[in-house]
């Protein structure tokens, strides 16, 4: 390990760039915090073709957003390493070290984990090329583009019916395909064909696309379902390895358990955006980080005060 003595040691240490990082890390510049900023440019949106929900910026491209949210922080003075973040420690009279794959350490009397969640992609021809184009995970997100077109559901690992029903509010031919999947009850099965909801539980074959979009989902027994695009129900995992290195308390999904502003049950670690338990919205992200770094910054007062 290398020697820490008059190694420089940053007001926080944030890790990940997203719009949770990126949000507190323009705060606490803005209260003239000494911030270091570290992330793999590997956002969960990054193929996304629009974003919404964020006003004034709907429709935005997440890349778009997040460029100009970096731009703005320059301005600040903040050191923003393109880095993966590999090891967290909690460090005595300092904090925390956080130690890049390249072997590079940096030290910060408190760290901010923001680090999001990746989405389990299903193993079917199709679903990765088509991901963020005419496959979707969020209704929320993406669901207003495709009102009354013809939808489909892709749900296997986890029970589709809820989010079935709920695709109804966008299109009146929503198709639900199990991919041979017998999760579903009498009375669901009911209730969704009450619905006007198709049930297939035929195994899924591939997706198939002409000039980018998609077109049809392709069975194994060879029929073919026409669809403009599928959401897929098959979740997501929590970006916590660093959290589990420094023993924060977590959810059984892997989501970091925080007080209303954003503490963990480390102290001095706080978590912000995705890998936090809430709804995955940009806009709650970003209010998250703000949240996350004016609690940062009044942790730090205290402290120099008590000093």
């Amino acid at each position: 390990m290398s020697d820490r003595k008059d190694k420089k040691i940053w007001d926080v240490i944030i890790v990940g760039a997203g719009p949770a990082g990126s949000s507190a890390a323009m705060v606490l510049a803005r209260m003239r915090r000494e911030v270091l900023l570290i992330d793999d440019a590997q956002p969960r949106n990054a193929r996304s073709q629009g974003m919404h929900n964020y006003l004034s910026r709907d429709g935005a491209l997440p890349l778009d957003f997040l460029h100009r949210a970096h731009a703005e922080l320059e301005g600040y003075g903040i050191r923003h390493v393109r880095a993966t973040a590999t090891v967290a420690r909690a460090v005595a009279d300092h904090g925390f070290e956080i130690c890049e794959s390249n072997g590079d350490r940096h030290l910060a009397k408190r760290l901010l984990i923001a680090t999001g969640v990746s989405d389990n992609v299903p193993e079917i021809p199709g679903m990765k090329e088509l991901w963020g184009r005419g496959v979707f995970h969020c209704p929320f997100c993406d669901g207003y583009e495709l009102c009354d077109r013809n939808i489909g559901l892709y749900a296997s690992r986890h029970n589709g019916f809820g989010m079935a029903l709920a695709l109804k509010a966008l299109s009146n031919s929503v198709t639900l395909f199990t991919d041979g999947r017998g999760y579903l009850s009498a009375q669901q099965r009911g209730q969704l064909a009450g619905r006007g909801v198709r049930v297939v539980s035929a195994r899924v074959a591939e997706l198939l696309c002409s000039e980018e979009q998609l077109t049809c989902v392709i069975l194994r027994n060879g029929e073919r379902i026409p669809c403009d695009a599928v959401f897929v129900h098959h979740g997501h995992r929590v970006n916590n390895e660093l959290l589990v290195q420094l023993g924060a308390r977590m959810s059984k999904k892997g989501a970091a358990i925080t007080t209303r502003k954003q503490a963990c049950s480390v102290p001095g670690l706080y978590v912000a955006g995705d890998a936090a338990i809430d709804m995955h919205f940009v806009v709650v992200a970003a209010a998250e980080g703000a949240k996350a770094a004016v609690a940062i910054h009044d942790d730090l007062l205290r402290q120099e005060n008590l000093l």
